[in-house]
């Protein structure tokens, strides 16, 4: 299931890139003081280096070796330092990070594993979250399709962050999301991390 990436970044498709991410963090990051980040599936790093840019301290993983790379380029050509790590987002615990993110965050990279996969993700993500931290994951309705994740329903999200607290979902498309996206109805999940 982790084959579809690397071939949609060797055919040049990557319609996550499109996303204005300015916009969308001006809104997210609205009462959170810069901490520690971790971002996971990060593709080629716009959103690690956006906030690495902020006074950030960004982790970032993928998988597919062609978006770190195009990830590493991009915080040199900004001049800003984050740590890149080509791993499995659903193994995290095998890439020894030190616990205590004050931030995690995925728009999009879990809703494309196989359940199992799934589960391994939430379960590292939540041993890496510092108490109260904020998790934002973005995840399209379920459905079977052909290029785009299958997505997940609210109740799977739920289920998969049973440590956490959900405080709001938000549509997170907009007349300028392409419109296979937005018939995807994606949704912004924001949870906090219980003690």
């Amino acid at each position: 299931m982790l084959i579809p990436y690397q071939l949609m970044y060797r055919m040049g498709l990557a319609p996550w890139e499109r996303r204005p991410v300015p916009a969308m963090w001006e809104q997210l990051l609205a009462g959170l003081a810069p901490g520690r980040a971790l971002d996971v599936g990060c593709g080629s790093g716009r959103d690690a280096v956006y906030l690495a840019k902020r006074g950030w301290q960004v982790t970032a993983v993928d998988l597919v070796d062609a978006a770190i790379a195009r990830a590493r380029q991009r915080a040199a050509l900004e001049g800003v330092d984050v740590e890149w790590i080509t791993g499995d987002v659903s193994d995290l615990s095998a890439l020894v990070l030190k616990p205590g993110y004050t931030l995690v965050y995925d728009f999009g990279c879990i809703q494309g594993l196989p359940d199992a996969a799934r589960r391994g993700a939430a379960s590292g993500i939540t041993e890496l979250a510092a108490p109260a931290a904020t998790l934002l994951l973005t995840a399209f309705a379920p459905a079977r399709r052909l290029l785009l994740p299958r997505g997940m329903s609210e109740e799977e999200v739920r289920s998969l962050f049973g440590a956490w607290t959900l405080e709001a979902t938000t549509a997170a498309a907009d007349a300028s999301t392409p419109a296979p996206v937005r018939r995807a109805r994606p949704t912004l999940y924001r949870f906090t991390r219980r003690a």
